[in-house]
C-alpha cells in the first residue's frame, strides 16, 4: 500500500470520530455491546494513529496528546462495559437494563467537541514558521553542591582547595 497523503489523514481522523461517538452512543443504548465496542476500539485507533501521523507531516506535537486521548479513552471504555466502579466499596455496578450509559454518553459528546477542536487545529493559521514542538519542562531545582566545593557553616561555598589548608 502507498503512502497516505496529509488529506487522507485527516479524513481518518474526521472519519472515525464521527463513527466512534456514534459507537458510544450505540454502547450506552443497546443490551448486546460487542461489535459496537469492537468497532469503537478500531476507531479509536485508527485515529490515534492518524493523530501521529498528522504530527509527522504537519511537524506539530500538538496532535500527539490527542492521541494519547484516544489511548485513555479506549482504556476506560472497556473500564466501563466492566461496571462502574463504587469508589467506597471498590466493587463494579452494572447499569441496570434500559437505562443509558452515562458515561459513554458524555464519551461521545467529548468525541464530537474533540472532532471540532481537532478541525479547528487543522485549519487555524500557527503564526509560526518550522516545527511546533511541546514546552519543555523546567529544571528540576538543584540543592546539591557543586563538585569539589564544601559548604561552610554559614551556609558559603568554599572551594576545596582553599578548605583543606
Amino acid at each position: 500500500m502507498g503512502q497516505l497523503t496529509e488529506q487522507e489523514v485527516f479524513d481518518c481522523i474526521g472519519t472515525n470520530a464521527k463513527l466512534a461517538a456514534e459507537h458510544c452512543e450505540a454502547l450506552a443504548r443497546e443490551k448486546r455491546k460487542g461489535l459496537n465496542y469492537d468497532m469503537l476500539r478500531k476507531e479509536l485507533k485508527l485515529i490515534e494513529g492518524a493523530c501521529r501521523q498528522a504530527a509527522y507531516f504537519r511537524q506539530d506535537a500538538r496532535w500527539l496528546p490527542i492521541g494519547l486521548m484516544m489511548e485513555e479513552a479506549h482504556n476506560r471504555a472497556g473500564e466501563w462495559l466492566r461496571g462502574v466502579r463504587d469508589p467506597i466499596t471498590r466493587n463494579r455496578k452494572k447499569i441496570p437494563e434500559g437505562t443509558l450509559h452515562p458515561l459513554f454518553m458524555k464519551l461521545a459528546e467529548n468525541l464530537r467537541a474533540l472532532h471540532r477542536q481537532m478541525d479547528e487545529l487543522r485549519t487555524k493559521a500557527t503564526g509560526r514558521v518550522g516545527m511546533i514542538l511541546p514546552k519543555p519542562l523546567a529544571a528540576p531545582h538543584r540543592d546539591t553542591v557543586p563538585v569539589g566545593y564544601t559548604k561552610s557553616m554559614g551556609g558559603v561555598l568554599i572551594p576545596e582547595s582553599i578548605g583543606a589548608a
